[in-house]
């Protein structure tokens, strides 16, 4: 992650009390007219003071009635008189609380706006005190556009304010502060007055920070503002943060939705995008950077900016063909056609930025923004034939681990599997189990090698564990839950990117991962129970009582182990929604027994903080009232239910997944047996089409 300024000290700030305690019992109008004659007194009396001979100057610096005197670093000294500084002191009170009511935000409003005419060029020297930049920030929120913009011209009137602006520890917050101002006014559908009203002040700030571009990447107060400024322009959040590259964003597939791309370069931007701002400043940012850039990848700050530029531009292909090989070491001329672009790149230059701290986070950058064809070509350069050693390295792993949750080839998934397959379970040794959850997310994803990762991930769990079975049962689930944990369920919680993985192999088609079915069916009560109040231990039975593909009997067995202690699972934060996962797959007279189980323990169930929605949802108070009510609505439910399924398909086609899945794996079964011809095959298809048709003749005379 980037490093940030210092937090901002608390010295100087007053009581919620004190501060609602002037404006307590006034109506809004009064407020108003109150703030109105402050601004006019300190007008008098800085008007007044200046007879004075400048007697306060030798108190500037001091919060105690004086002036404000602030050097920046640009050598000049940025002063704000007496009668202005305690007018903002005065109004600080006022500031300190966010309003509440409608009339509060009006009379905020006009505050602002008086406070900011009052600051017109002292602007800087306000932003980079101690006490006043806290006062300038709220009221750079509450402020209407056309003050906002005037604030913004007044921190740029000259070439190099806003740099000077951004190098104080205080003004870089307000700086912030003001970008983000400006991208919450600008919205995704401006009006063209607002963009009229803003557009100059951002091409202000623009070329401020490209003219010192260097020190601007480098600075680890002026480096976030650049990097707010290239979110503003370019309509996406691009400051790195922990999201970007969380395990989540690695476990695309596994996790979260098949398939789904949300923060793909395909995804529109969250706000209107400037495009020729963002051109221009990147072309001069980057020109100016060139000679700097592999100094870049290394500092913490520096890399930090690089992959707010990449994010800014992601979804321009054309844009990142070009920035992208620049990153990397190499000048791709004009024209040089796909699969070329990294013809010059040094693979010993990308091994050192992918095993360097910083260099890491950019590479993981790179690949979640590059476009399809360069990450193709990045996966051929120099990733294919060395995955097991970039999958042992304890920083590489992680740049591998990004570029399976970002890829899109089903190659990569294949060629991966071919290399890393065998080594599961050594991986899993060495502490390298992100890679593996990745590239088991990366099959969950492109729906390809499930068979194979399933298998290779048995043969690594069977070679860690002293035994394949206990009493009888499959050590498979337990052995993903506990991963971590060498005494297994005993050992306490599980094991989070263990509990991923079996969460991610639920997502597999059945017929692909029967021992790993087994043996999440068969989990003894206090194990079932242990993991369903687990946070990761929960989603994974969550996933598996909640899909359809998976045969009823198997969910029956974990439901029947989940029954021990109803209460203590709907009591559990994380156990409730297994509760509701097994309600929902459960007979009716298993349904009954829940219900009636959760009425027997309702004040501790509603004294969680769940535990009042959970007992709506589920009808205990129903039940409790008239059981036969209960019954009936219940049944009148699944009814319904099952008219909707039967009308737009949904038990065909579940019935139609069945079969294909038992298809599949008597396929493979007579694949792996050597036998099986044609004739065999014809004879499965037609046995199978009967047996369809004999199910829907039944369905329709029920």
């Amino acid at each position: 992650p980037a490093q940030s300024a210092p937090r901002r000290s608390t010295h100087g700030r007053i009581s919620r009390a004190d501060a609602g305690g002037n404006a307590r019992g006034r109506s809004a109008r009064e407020r108003s007219a109150a703030s109105r004659e402050a601004t006019r007194d300190a007008r008098m009396s800085r008007d007044g003071g200046d007879a004075d001979g400048g007697a306060g100057t030798s108190s500037f610096n001091k919060h105690d009635g004086g002036g404000v005197s602030v050097l920046g670093c640009d050598g000049k000294r940025y002063t704000v008189d007496e009668s202005t500084a305690s007018y903002f002191h005065e109004i600080e009170a006022l500031v300190a609380v966010d309003p509440d009511t409608p009339e509060a935000v009006e009379e905020r409003t006009i505050l602002a706006g008086n406070a900011l005419e009052e600051a017109r060029g002292h602007e800087i020297a306000l932003s980079m005190d101690a006490r006043c930049s806290r006062v300038v920030e709220k009221l750079l929120d509450a402020c209407v556009d056309d003050d906002l913009a005037t604030y913004v011209r007044g921190v740029t009137a000259a070439p190099t304010d806003f740099f000077t602006l951004c190098k104080s520890l205080f003004g870089s917050r307000v700086a912030e502060r003001a970008l983000g101002c400006v991208a919450a006014r600008v919205g995704k559908d401006p009006t063209a007055e607002t963009l009229e009203t803003f557009a100059p002040a951002l091409a202000a700030i623009g070329e401020s920070l490209s003219s010192a571009a260097v020190d601007a990447a480098y600075d680890p107060r002026v480096s976030p503002v650049a990097r707010k400024f290239l979110s503003v322009v370019s309509g996406r959040e691009c400051a790195p943060s922990a999201k970007a590259g969380s395990l989540a964003g690695k476990l695309k597939g596994g996790t979260s939705a098949a398939g789904a791309f949300a923060d793909s370069g395909d995804a529109p931007p969250e706000r209107h995008r400037f495009e020729a701002l963002l051109r221009e400043y990147s072309d001069t940012t980057l020109a100016a950077l060139e000679s700097e850039l592999w100094g870049l990848t290394e500092d913490a700050c520096g890399s930090a900016f690089l992959q707010a530029m990449l994010t800014a531009h992601r979804g321009d292909a054309a844009a990142l063909n070009w920035i992208i090989p620049g990153f990397l070491g190499c000048a791709p001329a004009e024209g040089t056609k796909e699969g070329e672009l990294l013809a010059d790149a040094k693979e010993s230059d990308v091994k050192q930025l992918c095993e360097s701290r910083s260099g890491s986070h950019l590479f993981e950058a790179i690949l979640r923004a590059a476009p399809r064809g360069l990450t193709h070509e990045i996966f051929r350069r120099f990733f294919r034939g060395k995955l097991r050693g970039i999958a042992s390295h304890p920083t590489a792993n992680f740049v591998l681990q990004a570029l399976f949750g970002a890829t899109r080839e089903q190659d990569h998934v294949t060629a991966a599997l071919m290399e890393l397959g065998p080594d599961f379970g050594s991986l899993m040794r060495e502490r390298r189990a992100g890679v593996v959850a990745s590239l088991l997310a990366a099959c969950a994803r492109l729906r390809t090698g499930e068979r194979d990762a399933a298998k290779n991930l048995a043969r690594g769990l069977t070679a860690k564990t002293a035994s394949a079975r206990v009493g009888g049962r499959s050590q498979l689930a337990p052995s993903l839950l506990w991963l971590d944990q060498h005494s297994g369920a005993a050992g306490g919680r599980c094991s989070v990117l263990g509990a991923a993985m079996l969460q991610t192999i639920m997502k597999f088609p059945p017929e692909t991962t029967p021992q790993f079915i087994e043996s999440i069916a068969t989990l003894p009560p206090n194990e079932a129970l242990g993991a369903a109040c687990d946070p990761g231990g929960s989603r994974a039975l969550e996933a598996f009582l909640g899909s359809t593909a998976h045969k009823p009997k198997l969910k029956k067995e974990l439901v029947d182990a989940l029954a021990h202690d109803w209460i203590k699972l709907a009591s559990s934060a994380c156990g409730s929604h297994v509760l509701q996962a097994a309600y929902g797959c459960a007979d009716q007279r298993t349904r009954e027994t829940i219900v009636r189980r959760m009425s027997q323990g309702e004040k501790q169930i509603a004294g969680t903080r769940h535990g009042p929605y959970l007992l709506r949802r589920l009808g205990v108070a129903d039940f409790k009232g008239d059981p036969e009510q209960w019954r009936n609505r219940v049944k009148v439910a699944e009814d319904v239910k099952a008219d909707f399924a039967k009308t737009f398909g949904g038990d065909e086609d579940a019935e139609e997944e069945e079969e294909n899945a038992g298809k599949g794996k008597r396929k493979a079964e007579e694949s792996d047996g050597g036998g099986g011809g044609g004739e065999d095959d014809d004879d499965d298809e037609r046995v199978a089409k009967k047996e369809k048709k004999a199910k829907k003749a039944k369905k329709e005379k029920r």
